[in-house]
């Protein structure tokens, strides 16, 4: 049955003619509605006197014009008056048919201005040649570029800060030990103990140097400890209450709620305090320097906006002054090492991008909004951080116990004789080696087994923490101290460092070391 009616049914199908649609003109206004209900702005342009023809409702709400105000209007008017002489070229040289221009910025009514790829092409209205343009605005996009742009150059630029620094702190690290040892025997000498001071001095003032480039190349070593930013703030305030001149109106809004940041509390007063000193620098007459603590919270939409900002809850620094304030091309570079505005030797360059790169550390974004003659706001925002209980530190014993053997492995040979001169006061036998390979070799031929390895952590060939694991693997009693011109974050130094390992900057002093020493050495 169910066949029988299925065969009928085709068979009906194929004795029924197509139905034909009916023959209905299609109307200028109904053009109209199809034009009006396009997404995109679309601007129809008399190709000669370049005066717009008409508009769509797209175009309307995206320019802020009314229709009789937009229609009649020279095209050049939708460009910023910056960029017209340029425009007006472009459109001289556009052939017929089709172009494109891609990230050119455009201008509303109200003299705000966004970023527009434009699609245009040459056709006929009724007969009448005109030019057909449709808008996209790419303000997002062009931004993310940018943004991608500049966080790669600041990668580059930290890397290269970065490897500067770690060999420089090599270097430093046999004058400074070197000098240290010369003041021990020649310090009854008047006149050698004002060279080496002077030595000293010079020496301290590049190791400074150096931990500003790595603190912007995220490669210094933080001590992170979770705090209240209010506080850190308020301790900062009573700081630049003494700093500041007389002439500069210090005013604060600290939200005492606000949320427990992860940071090196010491570190992020150094960066408030370079900025405000910038702040006032920028404020020659006088003015106010404003300073906002409160709790922000990002949703995933703002987030978009950016690549370095995660959604979440976030404790918000924001420092605002009424300064002379930043063209674009300085904003653009303000957070560049080295790069200042101020005349030598005022300025060194290098407090912003010190800051830049503390914060980034930190897991945190710094931003800055500035326009000449209206000031300049920086923006901080870092991460909520759960509350942690403080760690206990240990105890520094005040001399070496025991007479101890110590192997040294480092490949560069002034740190390397430096240390071991260093470790040779403290009464240790020491062997040294430039690589991990010569050290295993070392250790084979000998009869026992250090008690302390003092290695750096990058060396040729196998690295300073595979030769700890080796070594620790038939000696688990052996203590280690690393030594590095970089720093190391979060699981990377929790890993490093557990098992009791050590790890000590470079550049460092003798007694930097030797505290190092007696603390790995000390007895749990």
């Amino acid at each position: 049955m169910q066949r029988h009616e299925h065969a009928h049914a085709e068979g009906a199908g194929r004795d029924q003619k197509p139905q034909e649609s009916p023959s209905v003109p299609f109307h200028i206004a109904d053009y109209r509605q199809v034009y009006d209900g396009v997404a995109l702005p679309v601007l129809i342009i008399d190709p000669v006197s370049w005066l717009i023809l008409a508009v769509n409702d797209a175009a309307l709400k995206q320019y802020g014009y009314e229709r009789e105000e937009f229609v009649g209007l020279p095209v050049l008017e939708v460009r910023p008056p910056e960029g017209r002489a340029d425009a007006e070229r472009v459109m001289s040289e556009i052939p017929h048919g089709f172009w494109k221009t891609t990230a050119v910025r455009h201008s509303r009514k109200d003299g705000s201005t966004f970023m527009a790829d434009v699609w245009s092409r040459d056709t006929e209205v009724d007969g009448r040649p005109v030019r057909i343009a449709t808008i996209s605005e790419v303000t997002e996009r062009v931004q993310l570029q940018q943004e991608l742009q500049q966080a790669q150059k600041m990668e580059v630029l930290g890397r290269l800060a970065g490897g500067v620094a770690h060999d420089f702190n090599n270097a430093l690290g046999v004058i400074i030990g070197g000098s240290d040892l010369l003041m021990d025997q020649l310090g009854g000498d008047p006149e050698a103990r004002i060279d080496l001071e002077a030595i000293q001095m010079a020496a301290n003032r590049a190791s400074l140097l150096t931990r500003h480039l790595l603190a912007f190349s995220r490669q210094q070593n933080l001590r992170v400890e979770v705090c209240s930013l209010a506080e850190v703030v308020e301790r900062s305030v009573g700081l630049l209450e003494r700093v500041l001149e007389d002439h500069i109106e210090l005013r604060t809004r600290i939200d005492p709620g606000s949320w427990p940041v992860r940071i090196d509390a010491i570190q992020v007063e150094q960066v408030i305090m370079n900025m405000a000193v910038n702040a006032q620098d920028a404020m020659p007459d006088g003015g106010s320097l404003v300073l906002t603590v409160q709790n922000v919270s990002v949703s995933p939409g703002e987030a978009r906006g950016t690549r370095s900002l995660p959604p979440g809850d976030y404790a918000e620094l924001t420092m605002s002054d009424t300064g002379l304030g930043m063209d674009e091309i300085t904003r653009a570079r303000i957070f560049e090492p080295f790069f200042t505005t101020k005349p030598p030797p005022e300025g060194t360059g290098l407090g912003l991008s010190m800051a830049y790169g503390i914060i980034r550390q930190s897991n945190g974004l710094i931003t800055v909004d500035s326009t000449p003659g209206q000031g300049t706001t920086f923006r901080i925002l870092l991460p909520k951080a759960g509350r942690a209980p403080a760690e206990a530190r240990p105890k520094i014993e005040s001399a070496l116990p025991g007479n101890r053997t110590v192997l040294v492995v480092d490949g560069d040979d002034g740190v390397r004789r430096s240390t071991c001169r260093v470790l040779e006061g403290l009464g240790c036998t020491v062997v040294s080696t430039a690589s991990a390979e010569a050290a295993l070799a070392a250790i084979e031929g000998s009869e026992g087994t250090p008690d302390l390895l003092v290695a750096a952590l990058s060396l040729p060939g196998m690295a300073g923490r595979e030769l700890a694991d080796r070594l620790q693997e038939t000696a688990p009693e052996l203590a280690v101290l690393f030594l590095s011109g970089y720093a190391l974050e979060g699981d990377e130094s929790l890993r490093l460092l557990e098992g009791g390992r050590a790890l000590l900057q470079k550049p460092f002093s003798v007694e930097l070391l030797s505290e190092a020493v007696q603390r790995v050495l000390a007895p749990s």
